[in-house]
């Protein structure tokens, strides 16, 4: 059994001042989700990454000072990651080193298992570099619910939170219903943050064509030339 480190990320916590109050990110295959978030004056980070078939959850408590997107971020402190599943109890622990470099455009973590219970990882130290884990839409341009409900990585789907308007026309209509009365209109450029509910989903699909359903409780059509998703929150 091979394991190169299953915690991977999927942080709900990681802070960008100026920037965002969190940011997903995940490794090129989509194995590991890792989100930050400070947008209660601490960083909390949960990730979570798929190895053979089981969920590894972590967590860690990090510190830091996070500087402006020009710059480089830094966050170190200690993580905590279980097996999911049947069988006995797997827990590893050690410490995170988190770097965000925005001049280079990189984002890595470092874990170093230093122990656990019946840990497979003691005494190994890995490195992921990760990227941002924007939806990307299919060949007609649409953001479908398969490939927007997906962004926490965690066992309940949530719609993608936050967007962007980049309608060539200058603005986006927000509508009731799809292709109904017309309830708000945005601006090109105006970033647009997904409607919440206790589902956390957002989308909706009218004769196959998907919509969003924005903050603003009005549907927009999702399609990549009228938004775009961002990696702020």
């Amino acid at each position: 059994m091979q394991y190169r480190y299953l915690l991977v990320v999927s942080a709900l916590s990681l802070a960008f001042p100026m920037a965002a109050s969190a940011a997903v990110y995940t490794t090129q295959t989509g194995q590991t989700r890792f989100v930050l978030d400070e947008s209660n004056g601490k960083p909390i980070v949960e990730y979570v990454t798929r190895i053979q078939g089981r969920d590894w959850i972590g967590s860690a408590n990090v510190s830091g000072v996070p500087v402006p997107e020009s710059a480089v971020s830094r966050y170190q402190g200690t993580f905590r990651d279980i097996r999911s599943g049947g069988g006995a109890e797997q827990v590893c622990t050690g410490t995170i080193d988190i770097l965000n470099n925005r001049p280079s455009q990189t984002f890595s973590v470092t874990w170093k298992v230093t122990g656990g219970k019946a840990c497979p990882a003691i005494g190994q130290t890995t490195t992921l570099r990760l990227a941002d884990a924007l939806p990307r839409p299919d060949a007609r341009g649409d953001f479908t619910p398969a490939i927007v409900n997906q962004w926490n990585g965690g066992t309940q789907s949530t719609t993608w939170r936050s967007w962007r308007v980049v309608s060539a026309d200058g603005f986006l209509n927000c509508r009731a219903t799809p292709n109904g009365a017309l309830r708000k209109t945005y601006k090109t450029g105006t970033p647009i943050t997904a409607y919440r509910d206790r589902s956390g989903l957002a989308m909706t699909t009218s004769n196959g064509v998907p919509w969003l359903r924005t903050s603003d409780n009005c549907l927009v059509r999702a399609n990549s030339r009228y938004i775009q998703p961002t990696n702020l929150f």
